[in-house]
């Protein structure tokens, strides 16, 4: 029921940019009548088109909620560039999960078809109809944005045509200036550049995703999955809401930002955390450090902070996730973390175990 009503929640949220443009073309519509007519209108009716107007302007836009303008003012007159471009859509949303896949061109090997089919070939038909997976190329080359879509339904036609997989791309003038970006960490501008634009390319993924289910899981372009992830993993967190335990993720890999899972409704608290500190540090340290912002009190030590965080930030083993790439996004950069508790294969009773059943 609680997840219900939160989708519920992200529906209307949802229909309001629908509701502002019907408002405003009634507007329209009545001046228009009003004036061809030539007639003049009583005190009531002019007091409801001048209340029409007003309400125009109160009613949110879909990204109202996220205050990103204090942080990316470029974008504070141009509320269309948050806008995404949508390259395929089934329409699909009020899913149990949302997995989020941001992708970017590589300089040398790429690992997204093979992490897609990946994926949905480890969800039987059941899961892959209560699922969404999103795949947001973080590129403003139309040319290429075309080619990878073009790719993706070449290679996975059944997931594109049943609505599982969704491909957007953000506006070209949705990014800042990244020439102005604060040198932090002591790190290369290029560093710099690179993780203050995937800190970006989350945040505008997360945005797309939030209202379209209950739970979203994290996940990047070159990863395996284990079968049944989807139920073990929504069991999972239904089983601890069901139970009355607190937690805002739980966590499925050991590996930065891959295999974390929220409830969509929490999604708002991470997307403006990103925002505020996109420029200064990566991702995933940024969402440990809102967990210790959340769990830890300054007067206690780390001991007692590590187990308050514990208690919200939940890790399940073995991991349902494996880092599979070698080659960054980060030109020259190599990457050959694995995370040891991935195992090859899932046993459902150590699971069970594990879950105290």
């Amino acid at each position: 029921m609680e997840m219900r009503v939160d989708h519920l929640t992200r529906l209307y949220e949802l229909k309001d940019k629908d509701v502002q443009e019907l408002i405003k073309h009634f507007s329209s519509v009545l001046k228009t009548i009003v004036k061809s007519l030539n007639v003049s209108v009583s005190e009531d009716i002019e007091s409801l088109m001048v209340a029409f107007n007003k309400s125009v302007e109160m009613v949110r836009s879909p990204m109202a909620h996220f205050d990103v303008y204090t942080f990316l003012p470029h974008l504070r007159s141009h509320e269309n560039y948050l806008r995404p471009l949508i390259l395929h859509s089934g329409g699909r949303n009020a899913v149990s999960m949302v997995f989020g896949v941001p992708t970017v061109r590589r300089q040398q090997q790429t690992y997204l078809i093979q992490t897609l089919i990946n994926i949905v070939s480890n969800m039987n038909q059941t899961e892959q109809k209560d699922s969404l997976i999103v795949v947001m190329i973080g590129e403003i080359d139309q040319e290429y944005t075309q080619q990878v879509t073009a790719e993706i339904k070449n290679r996975l036609p059944e997931a594109v045509s049943s609505g599982l997989l969704d491909i957007i791309a953000p506006s070209p003038e949705y990014y800042p200036d990244f020439n102005k970006l604060r040198i932090t960490l002591g790190d290369s501008e290029d560093r710099v550049r690179w993780r203050s634009k995937q800190n970006l390319d989350y945040v505008f993924l997360m945005m797309y995703c939030q209202p379209k289910g209950s739970f979203y899981v994290q996940l990047e372009d070159d990863v395996v999955a284990k079968p049944q992830f989807h139920t073990i993993m929504k069991k999972t967190a239904l089983q601890r809401i069901a139970d009355g335990q607190e937690w805002f993720i739980l966590d499925f890999c050991r590996l930065g930002f891959i295999g974390k899972m929220m409830r969509c409704s929490d999604l708002p608290w991470l997307i403006q955390f990103i925002v505020m500190f996109y420029n200064d540090k990566p991702g995933d340290w940024l969402l440990d450090g809102m967990m210790e912002t959340k769990a830890c009190n300054l007067e206690k030590d780390f001991r007692d902070c590590r187990k308050r965080k514990d208690e919200i930030w939940v890790t399940f083993r073995p991991s349902l996730f494996q880092h599979i790439g070698t080659r960054s996004s980060l030109n020259g950069k190599i990457q050959l973390l694995k995370d040891s508790l991935f195992k090859k294969s899932v046993n459902v009773k150590r699971i069970n175990k594990i879950r105290g059943k």
